[in-house]
Parts: C-alpha cells; sequence; structure tokens
C-alpha cells in the first residue's frame, strides 16, 4: 500500500505516470494524480486500486488531472474532486479512454469520455450528491453493477465498469 497525503497535489509527474497494479491511497489538497505536460502527458492505469480524495484545502483540485491524455484499462479507479470548486473527478486535455476495469469518479464537472472500449454512465444531479452518501448504480432489472460511499460532495459522477452494457440505468 502506498498511501500519500499531500497539502498540494498527491502524486505528480512532468511527464508520464503508468500505475500497473498495487494499492495506492490519495488524499490531496489539490489534483490527487497530475501530469503536467501540455499536450504530451499520458496518465495510464493498467491495475490495482487507486483511491483519491482531493480534500480542497488549495480550493481547487481534479481526483487525476492530465494535461495530455488519460487511458484507464484494468483496475479499480474511485476519484473524488474538490467538492467546493468546478473540478472533475477525471480530468484530461486530450482525452479520456476507459478500456477496462471500474471507474466512479465524481465531482462538479466532466470531461468529455472518448473512444473508450467500455460502456461508461454520466449522472448530472441538480442537487449536490452529499459525501459520505451510499451510491449504487442500478440496471433495467434492478440489479447494482457499481456502487460505493461518495467522499466529497458532487453533482457529476462518472461511471463505469465491465458489468456496465448499453441500456437503461439509474442513480
Amino acid at each position: 500500500i502506498l498511501v500519500i497525503n499531500a497539502e498540494n497535489e498527491g502524486l505528480d509527474s512532468e511527464l508520464h505516470l503508468t500505475i500497473n497494479g498495487g494499492c495506492i491511497q490519495i488524499e490531496s489538497g489539490n489534483d490527487g494524480i497530475n501530469t503536467n505536460e501540455d499536450g504530451v502527458s499520458v496518465t495510464t492505469i493498467n491495475g490495482g486500486t487507486v483511491s483519491l480524495l482531493v480534500n480542497g484545502s488549495t480550493g481547487e483540485g481534479d481526483g487525476i488531472d492530465s494535461n495530455g491524455w488519460l487511458v484507464i484499462n484494468g483496475g479499480i479507479v474511485n476519484a473524488s474532486a474538490c467538492s467546493d470548486s468546478m473540478d472533475a473527478g477525471i480530468d484530461s486535455d486530450k482525452g479520456i479512454h476507459i478500456n477496462g476495469g471500474t471507474v466512479i469518479a465524481g465531482g462538479n464537472m466532466l470531461d468529455e469520455i472518448a473512444d473508450s472500449k467500455q460502456t461508461y454512465a454520466v449522472f448530472t444531479t441538480m442537487e449536490t450528491i452529499k459525501g459520505g452518501t451510499e451510491i449504487s448504480v442500478k440496471n433495467e432489472s434492478g440489479e447494482i453493477v457499481a456502487g460505493t460511499t461518495i467522499a466529497n460532495d458532487c453533482t457529476c459522477l462518472a461511471v463505469s465498469s465491465a458489468d456496465l452494457l448499453p441500456g437503461t440505468y439509474t442513480l
């Protein structure tokens, strides 16, 4: 287990970052993970469990912020952006690609998810989902396909898992 508690950004890379496995828990004042070479950086998650909580002590912060591309091929990603700003659980300047794994990302905005090989759902709410609320995503048969306890207040939730197939879902 890698545990990071940071006043600013939790895990920061000037160029690329690849996570292949393990358990990473980050609580940060700003972005939980940041790869910051504009238009070049690639953040890739191939496996493991990545839990990101942005406590907002700097007044802002995305769960994952890639100034290039974000590619999730596997693993579990649970990301909570700063609840007091217009930030996203997962944020990328050049594109978010979810090809596998389980992703639950909450924030107050959403960057477009593009060219993903795995089904995803985006829920936006008129009322704030309060931090500490247990949420579940259910298919048309009422079966839970994804769920977690939301860490921070949010109005936008992106969810993806192998159990999420094209269809109608409720939050």
